[in-house]
């Protein structure tokens, strides 16, 4: 991004404001009305990115072993990610607010406050886009510069300390927010809800007033707002009073317009596309499916587009070189998607999974007994070689205990009916 103001005299390309205006920092005539704040006007678009964000917030962040998927016990950046982001900033708080910037600028970003003798990472502190230059002349050295309102001076970071989200890029360095495609359905909508405005503040301009004689366009306009004046008082719906002269007569609105207006539902459909949300979220008809279903399928289809880019995120700025190779981020949404309890019981009753297994497949911490870590079985399964060992030490068995087989058996059957 370029600094906002620049110097009459200066050589620069004259749309060098595009950028600001991209992630509605600038006003722009086309889009300026579906960027940035101003598009949480729209009710779908301020519950779709409320549901996101929300989500987003809401889900535990787990370090886990990338071979072995075993959760990692990294208590400080735990602590950050999922319980206090800063001194006034709860970790819910400053992820719903960073996901927010990130889906309605394209961008989002958070100085990383790291400890002086560990390196490690101990807050994070989030500023505005409006509040944020980032400098990516030189791209492998990209610099971030902070201008907090309440700040005498600018804080300069190297892109080592800043976290910074974005969902959609196609340069790599800048996000580019996906209400920039929308501005048509969103304009839709809007022209939509101004017609029905019109069309119930018109009140008597609904009609016709027909007047006896030949009127000019003086007399035509006189006797329209004498008549208007003249009706000013009445309660809506009250009686409307004409002498001889007159002939009123109201207009037939055709019913069907307005609930065309109505129940236009492409604007809300493609802003549900748009932004990954189900369409039954944004009071849409949806299709012949359970909500449980539909939740999980948006869980594990929809919502990747934004826990992953997160999760790279926090990889390459929180840990090392050594650790980026063994460690990956993961958001915990087993508490929703995780496996019915029915499932889990027949898993770990068949020897496919052991008790903590199954408890950790619906979010819940093991427990210490050492038999939930050993598999069940019961006698009425064994293993192939098993059975076959067990059939032959019967066998030897019974002849050396002077049983008899199966041949001999049915010699002596047949004896004795002889």
């Amino acid at each position: 991004m370029r600094p906002f103001f620049r110097s009459l005299a200066s050589d620069v390309d004259p749309g060098w404001a595009q950028d600001l205006i991209d992630s509605g920092i600038l006003p722009g005539f086309s889009n300026g009305s579906f960027m940035g704040i101003a598009a949480l006007k729209n009710s779908d678009v301020l519950t779709a990115v409320s549901i996101i964000a929300t989500d987003v917030a809401r889900f535990p962040i787990l370090i886990r072993d990338k071979r072995t998927r075993e959760v990692q016990n990294m208590p400080n950046l735990d602590y950050l990610m999922n319980t206090k982001a800063n001194n006034s900033v709860s970790a819910y708080t400053w992820r719903f607010s960073m996901t927010v910037n990130a889906i309605l600028t394209g961008n989002a970003y958070s100085r990383i406050i790291r400890d002086p003798i560990t390196e490690e990472p101990s807050m994070l502190e989030f500023y505005p886009p409006s509040q944020t230059n980032v400098n990516y002349n030189d791209r492998n050295h990209i610099i971030y510069t902070f201008m907090p309102a309440e700040a005498e001076s600018n804080i300069v970071c190297q892109a080592q300390d800043v976290i910074h989200w974005k969902f959609m890029t196609y340069d790599t360095i800048m996000g580019r927010s996906p209400l920039l495609s929308l501005g048509d359905e969103i304009g839709l909508q809007n022209s939509g809800v101004k017609t029905l405005q019109k069309f119930f503040q018109s009140g008597m301009k609904g009609s016709i007033l027909k007047a006896k004689g030949r009127l000019n366009a003086e007399s035509r306009q006189k006797i329209r707002q004498d008549f208007e004046r003249a009706q000013s008082g009445a309660a809506a719906g009250g009686a409307i009073v004409v002498d001889d002269t007159m002939d009123y007569q109201p207009l037939q609105i055709d019913t069907n317009i307005l609930n065309l207006i109505n129940s236009n539902n492409y604007s809300t459909a493609q802003i549900a596309k748009v932004l990954r949300v189900p369409a039954y979220r944004l009071a849409q008809n949806s299709p012949n499916q359970s909500v449980k279903q539909l939740s999980d399928d948006y869980i594990k289809n929809d919502l990747p587009h934004y826990f992953n880019p997160i999760a790279s995120e926090f990889v390459l700025k929180f840990l090392r070189d050594d650790e980026r190779a063994n460690l990956v981020f993961d958001f915990d949404t087993r508490s929703v998607t995780g496996m019915p309890v029915q499932d889990i019981n027949t898993a770990t009753a068949g020897g496919i999974m052991t008790g903590n297994e199954g408890r950790g497949e619906i979010g819940l911490p093991p427990l210490p007994d050492e038999n939930m870590n050993r598999i069940q079985s019961d006698l009425n399964h064994v293993f192939l070689d098993k059975k076959q060992e067990y059939q032959d030490k019967n066998t030897i068995t019974d002849l050396k205990g002077g049983g008899k087989n199966a041949n001999e058996e049915e010699s002596g059957d047949s004896q004795g009916q002889s």
